[in-house]
């Protein structure tokens, strides 16, 4: 299932934190000149350690793929199939990776997708009052097709460490009968994970705002829901400030150029806060009140 040794490339030594996330990041190779790159460019480097999950195929790679392909950590996870119709395999494939080689080493394991936006800081700040012990899981949750519902793949979602652990011995339990490929990622992974009861957790921020998120911010934002999530949301949809926690952990249906534009604004601009109140104040006693 796995190549000899897993690649020790971009663990994350700079943050001091006492949650450590390793993330799973679901491309293909068509993709990794544009998301994948994007996203190795922007939020990946904030996880404790990170690894795009992807077939590999160098016979029909351009010389371009493979050359930055060399430079991302990519799971060495061989037999992986190609195609939109073989994601839970590439889920399950990357869970087993994560839990065969760093099973110790970290407390919670996020799947996320290529067009996956992930705010790490905020995602670290919410676990970090969470219990990695527990069998529970993190994301935006759907309420259809598994008991007790299950997570939106595109919006991410987040296994503990004892999750992570029943996933493992589930499928390593022919009576469990975890698919290993086909049907619907998300909901394979959690029909899988309830036959060793782990359940969704609540991921709503105090003012019951959505944390995760399976649409870009825009659409939540102005409220242009499909009809298929009014259908599916745990939760009752709700647009414009109430839209999505000030604690937000991610967004999907991110393209590349709005990858390096959100974490521009994020990370890369500083606030002038004193020259900002010094302007507010100076609006303020030079406005004219009116008679």
């Amino acid at each position: 299932m796995f190549q000899n040794s897993p690649l020790s490339l971009a663990k994350n030594t700079n943050q001091d934190s006492t949650v450590r996330v390793l993330c799973l990041i679901l491309t293909a190779p068509k993709s990794i000149l544009t998301r994948a790159k994007a996203v190795h460019q922007t939020w990946a480097p904030q996880c404790d350690q990170y690894f795009f999950i992807t077939e590999y195929p160098r016979e029909t790679m351009t010389p371009e793929q493979i050359q930055f392909a060399e430079q991302i950590p990519i799971a060495p996870i061989e037999n992986i199939t190609a195609g939109y119709d073989h994601l839970t395999q590439k889920s399950t494939l990357a869970f087993l990776f994560a839990y065969e080689y760093y099973f110790d080493d970290f407390d919670w394991f996020v799947k996320a997708d290529d067009d996956t936006f992930l705010f790490v800081d905020h995602l670290k700040t919410f676990l970090s009052e969470q219990n990695a012990s527990e069998p529970v899981t993190f994301g935006y949750n759907f309420k259809l097709h598994v008991p007790k519902g299950y997570h939106s793949g595109g919006a991410s979602y987040v296994l503990s460490r004892e999750s992570l652990r029943r996933f493992y011995v589930a499928h390593q339990d022919p009576g469990t009968k975890c698919r290993k490929d086909g049907g619907s990622e998300d909901v394979e992974i959690a029909r899988c994970l309830r036959t060793k009861d782990v359940y969704p957790g609540k991921s709503l921020d105090k003012q019951n705002r959505e944390l995760f998120h399976p649409l870009p911010f825009a659409d939540h934002f102005l409220g242009s829901f499909p009809g298929w999530l009014a259908q599916y949301a745990e939760n009752p949809l709700q647009s414009s400030y109430n839209c999505c926690s000030d604690q937000t952990i991610s967004f999907h249906y991110v393209r590349p150029e709005m990858q390096y534009l959100m974490h521009f604004l994020l990370y890369k601009t500083k606030s002038k806060s004193n020259v900002d109140r010094k302007l507010t104040q100076k609006s303020r006693s030079s406005t004219v009140p009116v008679n």
